[in-house]
């Protein structure tokens, strides 16, 4: 292993004599354009290291900005595990109603406000851990002011557990006296395994 070793060194040692002998026997020009066909290559190397040197450190910065805030996040996990047990104990979740029974009741309560012109859509689900989230679309037209804030504030009173999540309200093209009404409701329904 060591005379291998020793005959690299000769032939290195070698090929840099031939290499001398060679540069000094190039004119001055030559020489001259040599070195900076040299310092040219040296430049682009550094340069390449010098970015790749650059493109690693923010790589690791990032992944480190990613550690701290994953860590960060982990250790809030324990109190808001707290406050969602907390908060769900105060629910009584036998009186969170289903996407029927909450859309039976926006019907009737529609139904009950006078409203001749209502499209009532078809509930969307999101399943969840212990819940399903529910969306009821409510297209109301041709309303009044009037009817439209007392219909609002009776949706409130009468479904506690539903929230009203938007209201869009516009003036019909024919007749500004009426408007149409989308109303977008949000329900919440156990599904029995909240604790999970």
């Amino acid at each position: 292993m060591n005379d291998y070793k020793d005959s690299l060194d000769v032939k290195i040692a070698a090929g840099l004599v031939k290499a001398r002998r060679a540069f000094f026997k190039l004119s001055l020009r030559e020489k001259a354009l040599l070195s900076l066909f040299l310092l040219a290559l040296v430049g682009v190397w550094f340069s390449w290291q010098v970015d790749r040197h650059g493109e690693t450190g923010a790589a690791l910065r990032s992944a480190k900005s990613t550690a701290e805030e994953q860590q960060l996040a982990l250790s809030y996990l324990p109190g808001i595990e707290e406050d969602y047990r907390r908060l769900i104990s105060q629910i009584n979740l036998s009186e969170l109603p289903s996407k029927y029974e909450v859309s039976s009741r926006v019907d009737a309560l529609v139904r009950q406000a006078g409203f001749s012109d209502f499209d009532l859509g078809q509930a969307r689900t999101e399943s969840g851990t212990g819940f399903n989230f529910h969306t009821i679309q409510l297209l109301v037209e041709r309303a009044t002011y009037k009817q439209i804030k007392s219909f609002t504030q009776t949706l409130k009173r009468e479904l506690p557990y539903v929230s009203l999540e938007r209201i869009i309200i516009q003036a019909q093209n024919r007749d500004d006296q009426f408007l149409n009404v989308r109303y977008v409701l949000k329900s919440i329904e156990s599904t029995g395994n909240e604790n999970s």
